[in-house]
């Protein structure tokens, strides 16, 4: 029970990030060490019950560690960071030596410590188990029934154009990256304008969080219109992924014939892997996953040089590599015959920050960078991410037998230094060939597919009122609107 509680634990807390499988493993290693402690010990002893409550000890030590670390490493005394593992893990080691001692000098019955020890640990394992218990049965309710969307049929009349819908995940709209970043954008943005793209000039998101920003877009409605249950007090998030994952427009468009095509993304909710193409770099069974690395972050183990990794983004070298294959394949989809959607989440320019402003490699900031220093790094990766786009986008028109619908958007704006204005104003182009659609720079995502289906698929859909509704992950479901103020005759 000590060796698979802090495992189901971070599974239980990380539970709408992570992929199951990513558990699997470091289950079976633990319960490996688990059972190798325990029979080395009752060589030791000859004591199947000393064998058992030493191996408890260690491992309670083991995963014990980096939690302690964590939350005492920033305290100061004169000037000075006394919590480090010089000091602490002496202390672990000495502890762990103490228990393998003290043990030998053990006599009589140890059944009431035994018994102690087995309520604990089933005590521990009642929040965890029961939170994944609840996580699933809202899974299944959720997949058992669809939202309150908007029902169509699709109307294709024979014409199927590929569809790709880009995010760009923190992608700020063009005056902020110039006014607060000091990037001027407007190479990048004159360019898609001379493909024929209409930028967006006052775009703002409808909300300020992926989540529920992908949601209300992916199924042209605000939030509360598609259930009351999604922002109600307690945040229904097994129902907000999804509708991501099966979202209104996925469902029509396959309908008409439309095949997914998806990319991994690290983030389960944003990651289509029942996509008809599902793409990702070749896994290495070697290497790390997100999970594994976050969970050796708060054990013994992260004094290992190497292995310690920021808290915040657990393999900044998996979003490079994730965002480097999605960047060398996004224009190479020819191959695919059949209509095709396009969903990609690429996290950038959003942090975490590891490409400068040519691509190169850079050392991520940890969460204490400042404001200023993090301005920096987002900048870079607003123009990295920028002069690919520029690149990859006529390659794919050009090896398109039917000109594409190109859809490049912000999820939201800047997240850090971001103030709420800022973090509503998003990047938001449009490619759509061949129809004369009248598009408005205030046009949010809410309303994109809206437009592209009343113009290409034969509907009347009414637009929405263009509203964007800030609110913070402390408190996400205390929406405040934020007035677009943006000077639209520019």
């Amino acid at each position: 029970m000590f060796g698979v509680y802090p495992i189901l634990y971070q599974m239980a807390v990380n539970i709408s990030e992570i992929s199951i499988n990513h558990v699997y493993r470091p289950l079976v290693v633990s319960l490996f060490v688990v059972v190798l402690l325990l029979l080395i010990f009752r060589f030791i002893y000859r004591d199947w019950t000393k064998a058992a409550l030493v191996a408890t000890i260690l491992l309670i030590l083991f995963y014990s560690y980096g939690h302690v670390y964590i939350a005492l490493k920033g305290i100061t005394l004169g000037g000075m960071f006394p919590f480090r593992h010089r000091t602490l893990a002496p202390v672990w080691a000495a502890a762990a030596c103490f228990a393998i001692w003290q043990m030998f000098g053990k006599k009589g019955n140890l059944a009431a410590l035994t018994s102690m020890c087995n309520a604990a640990g089933l005590f521990l394992l009642i929040v965890p188990v029961y939170q994944l218990l609840a996580h699933s049965f809202q899974s299944r309710i959720s997949e058992s029934t669809h939202a309150r969307d908007v029902q169509i049929l699709l109307q294709s009349d024979g014409i199927t154009p590929d569809i790709y819908y880009i995010i760009l995940d923190g992608y700020g709209r063009s005056d902020i990256l110039k006014n607060v970043y000091g990037y001027d954008n407007s190479e990048f943005l004159n360019s898609l304008k001379e493909l024929g793209f209409y930028v967006a000039d006052c775009s703002q998101s409808n909300y300020a969080q992926t989540e529920f920003s992908l949601v209300s877009s992916m199924n042209y409605n605000y939030l509360e219109e598609l259930g009351d249950h999604l922002v109600s007090e307690k945040i229904d998030r097994p129902a907000l992924d999804y509708l991501i994952k099966h979202s209104a427009l996925r469902r029509n468009l396959a309908a008409v014939g439309y095949k997914t095509v998806a990319f991994a993304t690290g983030f389960d909710w944003t990651q289509l892997d029942d996509a008809d193409y599902y793409l990702s770099p070749d896994p290495s069974f070697a290497r790390l996953n997100e999970f594994e690395r976050l969970l050796i972050n708060t054990t013994f183990a992260r004094i290992i040089p190497n292995v310690n990794l920021d808290e915040q983004y657990a393999d900044p070298e998996l979003y490079r590599e994730r965002t480097l294959f999605v960047l060398d394949k996004l224009d190479k989809l020819s191959y695919i015959k059949e209509p095709k959607f396009v969903f990609v989440h690429l996290i950038i320019p959003h942090p975490p920050y590891v490409f400068g402003p040519t691509g190169e490699t850079v050392e991520p900031i940890d969460a204490g960078a400042t404001r200023s220093e993090q301005a920096i790094h987002y900048r870079n990766q607003a123009i990295y991410i920028s002069s690919r786009m520029q690149a990859i986008v006529p390659k794919i028109i050009a090896n398109s037998t039917t000109p594409p619908i190109i859809i490049i958007q912000g999820d939201h704006g800047p997240t850090v230094p971001s103030n709420p204005r800022q973090r509503m104003s998003n990047l938001s182009v449009y490619y759509l060939p061949d129809v004369d659609v009248p598009l408005q720079p205030t046009l949010t995502p809410v309303n994109t597919f809206r437009v592209i289906f009343n113009a290409y698929f034969g509907q009347n859909l009414e637009l929405l009122e263009d509203v964007s509704l800030y609110s913070s992950y402390d408190d996400p479901v205390n929406f405040k609107t934020i007035r677009n103020t943006c000077n639209t005759n520019k």
